[in-house]
């Protein structure tokens, strides 16, 4: 629950879901009917709790928002690709969101927490999605949005108020949190705390083999290790490939509708000025002066955030100067010269020292450059709704085909044709071009090495709703190669597993003889592997020396004075811990204040979502399962649970 109310504290939702709605509403996924199908009567409230109702609606319309988002971050093309857990759990979240939400807001209302009705219109008007193409807010083209989605100009400023309620309240709850200095310690602790050891490394590949093996030695090595002299299978197959994205490559949109969309989205493709500014706030003008200072002398963005931790930093890469919260600075910004440090001046929220890192000149796409864009976008979206119609007709196409020849063009489907090994590469030792991601090749490999040759194809159902069928047409057996035509390999080979023994059996009598003089340094002293010893080598979670995982986890479980031998690629390593010390406390500044720097966000988050947890014992919800069931099954394609 608290990774899904993350977003209520810091995010505002309310613009996301205007512009998915809007996107929905052009690719025709009935939004109109959708939103008009909610009639805001009992019978369509979700969950009551106090004085605040959840509609279906709003269950609905946030469910949508929350599987595109998971989709396009998964790397789908569209929410119907995610698996059935993942959009279960995506809606659990989602009630839970709105659950929160209703709380708060109830709240809110008991405790006579007003809004500003100025503080409303500000943060509509500041939406990108209502401004016209002078970057300024535009009254008929939110009017024209909004009639597009069935929203009221009511309901949008409703949903803004408790979003603005909400996102004040909580943060305000967050911001009250300090980090207890000796949790900070004992975490620092942790990661900093060195573990001094003594370590000598062998390297097998310099192993002295004493003697060049025997004809008898090799061929015995090759008879006991036939599986790396073995030839690989190679098949040779057709296919045809079924997916919501060969489907996408054939769809088209009349230009009008591409265009109406283009006029909607002006703002995206008429783009005017845009910078990339740093900037830090305090509340205190000499602080300003003296960051202005330190980071014209230093320069580093990095450096200069940690230099006063209570000082506010935030970038803005590309922002457009109306996409900048505060005026002052949006006017300084888009007057200052690049890369010269500014400041400070003053805005509503403190001092402002800033630097303007780039610059974008003014630019705009016209609709014939953006149209392939819009139409492979619409044809994403569009395309995993007539996947399964598709499939079922493949399905009888595929019947009526022995030899995959007669599949209809119309269908969306893609034929590949070529020989390929178990791992999906042809005989160049190239990956094969078959269609799909990733699970889908590795799916169509499955099944042609698992179907018999001349077998009639079948229909497969592939991952993420695909479909395919295999004719697997000539089969070229592996087979070990003759002994003559890879000696030399043999030779090789043979010669490796000698130098991996030795240094196996080297680094073993020294685990031992260290064990039994208590240390790695005793054991070794006088003798030629004292030259190989690195002693008092301190490593700890941050500072890892370069050494291997394997081995780091093996340093830091081994008690002080015990001994132990780890193996990683060609080399062995043998090792004793000799003590355990923390760093000097400047040593551990840097790991301090990043530490520092996580728990604050983590309590910011965190202490919110304790109070709205609270809140349920006290504002008791009353939920209406037949509407929740009916709202997240018809999202999942199944009934919800």
């Amino acid at each position: 629950m608290i990774t899904a109310l993350r977003h209520l504290v810091v995010d505002s939702w309310v613009g996301r879901i205007i512009a998915l709605l809007i996107f929905l509403a052009f690719v025709g996924w009935g939004v109109g009917d959708m939103v008009g199908s909610y009639s805001g009567n009992q019978a369509n409230i979700a969950i009551k709790v106090g004085t605040r109702d959840v509609t279906a609606q709003d269950l609905d319309v946030a469910l949508r928002s929350q599987l595109m988002q998971l989709a396009r971050q998964s790397g789908f093309q569209s929410p119907t690709q995610l698996p059935a857990e993942t959009r279960q759990q995506a809606g659990q979240q989602v009630l839970q969101r709105l659950l929160a939400q209703a709380e708060i807001l109830a709240l809110a209302d008991r405790n006579g927490m007003k809004i500003p009705d100025a503080l409303v219109r500000q943060t509509v008007f500041a939406m990108p999605f209502f401004h016209g193409t002078d970057g300024r807010f535009d009254r008929a083209v939110m009017n024209r949005k909004l009639a597009q989605i069935g929203m009221s100009e009511r309901d949008l400023l409703s949903k803004v108020r408790d979003d603005i309620a909400t996102r004040n309240l909580l943060e305000g709850l967050g911001n009250t949190m300090n980090v207890p200095n000796a949790m900070l310690d004992r975490l620092t602790g942790f990661d900093a705390q060195e573990h001094v050891i003594d370590l000598i490394r062998l390297d097998a590949t310099a192993m002295q083999v004493p003697a060049p093996a025997e004809e008898s030695q090799l061929r015995r090595f090759y008879d006991t290790h036939p599986w790396l002299y073995r030839t690989t299978e190679y098949r040779h197959a057709k296919a045809v490939v079924l997916t919501a994205g060969t489907i996408a490559r054939t769809l088209t949109f009349a230009d009008e509708d591409l265009r109406r969309y283009y006029d909607l989205e002006i703002r995206k493709y008429d783009v005017p000025e845009t910078r990339s500014i740093e900037a830090l706030t305090v509340a205190d003008k000499g602080k300003a002066e003296a960051l202005l200072r330190d980071w014209q002398e230093n320069g580093a963005w990095d450096a200069i955030q940690k230099r006063d931790p209570e000082a506010a930093s935030v970038a803005f890469p590309d922002a457009r100067a109306d996409s900048i919260p505060s005026p002052e600075l949006a006017r300084a910004a888009f007057a200052a010269q690049p890369g010269k440090i500014e400041g400070p001046i003053r805005t509503e929220t403190g001092w402002v020292v800033f630097r303007v890192t780039s610059v974008k000149p003014p630019h705009k796409t016209d609709f014939d450059h953006a149209k392939a864009e819009i139409r492979d976008e619409a044809a994403k979206l569009q395309a995993p709704q007539l996947l399964a119609a598709r499939v079922a007709k493949l399905q009888d196409a595929i019947a009526g085909s022995r030899d995959l020849e007669q599949i209809p063009s119309d269908i969306g489907a893609v034929p590949a044709q070529g020989s390929l090994d178990a791992q999906g590469l042809t005989k160049d030792g190239e990956v094969a071009p078959l269609p799909g991601d990733e699970a889908l090749r590795k799916a169509l490999i499955a099944r042609i090495f698992s179907q018999g040759k001349d077998e009639a194809p079948s229909l497969v159902n592939g991952p993420e709703g695909s479909a395919f069928a295999v004719l697997v047409d000539a089969i070229e057996p592996g087979h070990v190669k003759p002994y003559d035509e890879v000696r030399e390999q043999v030779a090789h080979d043979w010669r490796k597993a000698q130098q991996d023994r030795m240094a196996e059996i080297r680094a073993t009598a020294l685990m031992r003889a260290a064990r039994a003089a208590h240390g790695l340094g005793p054991s070794v002293a006088g003798t030629q592997d004292a030259a190989l010893l690195q002693t008092g080598l301190a490593v700890s979670r941050v500072q890892t020396a370069g050494l291997p995982s394997e081995l780091l986890g093996e340093i830091f479980s081994t008690g002080k004075g015990k001994t132990a031998m780890v193996t990683h690629g060609d080399d062995y390593y043998v090792f004793t811990v000799t003590g355990t010390r923390m760093p000097p406390p400047e040593a551990t500044k840097s790991l301090n204040d990043m530490m520092r720097s996580q728990l604050v966000d983590s309590y910011h988050a965190d202490i919110p979502i304790m109070v709205v947890r609270s809140l349920e014992n006290e504002i008791k919800p009353k939920p209406n399962l037949a509407v929740i069931k009916r709202v997240l099954g018809a999202e999942n394609g199944e009934a919800a649970q």
